[in-house]
């Protein structure tokens, strides 16, 4: 503005600004130049670079309250969505902003398309100023956004249960091979054979005889350590007895010794991504077209690669959501690929009987990564938040809200590691029971009939006459 006399020029200085796209159009006077004084009289231009809001609105993202936002610290402390409330007044004031926060259901992801959804849609056509929502800070996001500050790190993990074994083993039979169960036998019917035969020379009066029928029971006792009722009648029959024990005491020393170490030995479980893909027992699933799956469809890690594609390859191991995924790999052989913030939310607002401390991590470090409030790449409002949440991490704030966006595992009692026997792994002796249970029964009416076959017959014929008489 000008202001011409005769002997004298003053020129009057004006700043016009906006604090935002389509605002109120804001103007500082800022001094006027004489030519005598020239800038002594004029103040500094308003900084754009650290200005304030002026009071006028600024647009916060959330996303609604879920299980992926829950997440506290403790039990009794403050939730995440709380303490995010707490950034969200902080952050009004210091800027001297009016808040507006706008509400969407789902954080969102960027598409096949390359458009993004959800509230990041939202932070990309301008909608909000910032997403006040931690997202992870991938390699292919900072094309379009910009994260100010890191707040806490992450990964993502793949989850898995508890393996009691390594496999269904069949103790009973395991030590035994085929050589060495013929040998057993073998040995048994040579020991049921030399009583056989001591017993038919009869060296010595009144030792009682026996058949071939009860030296090979005589012999199969006494190599189970079970014993007999028939007494040595000479030297030789001694011998053979002792032999016979002695083979059985090493025997069942080794046999003992052997279910001891593969009960004590420690389960060789599945400990990394590696494992999971070399094992074809166990199926490999994801959340179908969510942000888990994206990130396996983009990355260019060879492992995480196979992992998706021998998930995508089987539609039916894919599941709707994260807590569907987490049940199943609690319930099934199923590895579970998920972020940890998400996985570790969910996890802990499962009751015990759906799996809640049936699961165990296998971190995927290749994707170690960090959470950060995004912003629209190049905005003019970085360096005023950035300031402001330096601020606010030097009173701790920021600690705390780490702890509870990023929660621990559930506290649960720890696994044994060891393995334990089942049915199933004795399913053999088990059988061997049944057998000899049913044979003994079936031999004992059949032995009690043919004994009676006299009075069975007269008993039958007397039944006979009378139905045929009537």
């Amino acid at each position: 503005m000008h202001n011409i006399q005769f002997n004298y020029i003053n020129i009057h200085l004006l700043q016009f600004f906006k604090i935002r796209f389509n605002s109120t159009l804001f103007v500082t006077y800022l001094g006027v130049w004489r030519e005598e004084e020239s800038m002594t009289s004029v103040s500094s231009p308003y900084p754009v670079e650290t200005r304030k809001f002026m009071g006028e609105k600024f647009v916060f993202g959330r996303c609604n309250a879920s299980i992926e936002s829950s997440a506290s610290l403790e039990e009794d402390g403050l939730s995440a969505p709380d303490m995010l409330d707490d950034i969200l007044s902080f952050l009004a004031l210091r800027l001297n902003a009016t808040p507006v926060t706008r509400y969407y259901g789902k954080l969102g992801f960027r598409t096949y398309e390359g458009t993004w959804t959800g509230l990041l849609g939202a932070l990309m056509d301008h909608s909000v100023d910032i997403a006040l929502e931690p997202v992870t800070t991938l390699s292919s996001h900072h094309k379009d956004l910009d994260f100010i500050f890191p707040i806490a790190k992450t990964m993502c993990n793949i989850y898995i249960r508890h393996q009691e074994t390594s496999a269904v083993r069949d103790i009973f039979l395991a030590p035994f091979k085929p050589t060495l169960l013929a040998c057993v036998i073998c040995i048994a019917l040579a020991a049921a054979l030399v009583i056989y035969l001591i017993s038919k020379t009869k060296l010595h009066n009144g030792s009682r005889y026996m058949s071939c029928t009860e030296a090979l029971i005589w012999s199969s006792g006494i190599l189970c350590q079970q014993g007999g009722s028939w007494t040595p009648p000479n030297l030789a029959a001694s011998v053979l007895l002792i032999v016979c024990l002695l083979f059985a005491l090493v025997s069942y020393n080794a046999y003992a010794a052997f279910i001891t170490s593969v009960l004590s030995v420690r389960v060789s479980s599945v400990g990394s991504l590696t494992d999971v893909l070399q094992s074809t027992n166990i199926k490999i699933g994801y959340v179908k077209n969510g942000a888990d799956q994206m990130f396996l469809m983009s990355t260019k890690d060879v492992q995480l690669n196979a992992f998706y594609i021998r998930g995508y390859s089987e539609a039916e191991n894919l599941v709707s959501s994260t807590e569907e995924g987490l049940v199943r790999a609690a319930k099934q052989d199923y590895a579970f690929f998920s972020g940890q913030r998400v996985a570790r939310s969910t996890l802990r607002s499962l009751s015990q009987a759906r799996g809640r401390c049936a699961l165990r991590e296998l971190p995927v470090l290749s994707t170690r990564t960090q959470l950060a409030f995004p912003l629209l790449s190049s905005s003019p409002y970085a360096r005023s938040i950035l300031l402001s949440l330096l601020q606010l991490r030097s009173s701790g704030a920021l600690g705390r809200l780490e702890k509870a966006l990023v929660p621990g595992m559930p506290q649960c009692s720890p696994p044994s590691g060891f393995a334990s026997a089942r049915a199933a792994d004795v399913k053999t002796a088990l059988l061997v029971i049944f057998i000899g249970l049913t044979s003994s029964f079936f031999i004992g009416v059949a032995e009690y009939s043919w004994k009676n076959r006299t009075k069975f017959r007269k008993y039958l014929k007397t039944r006979f006459v009378r139905i045929f008489n009537y």
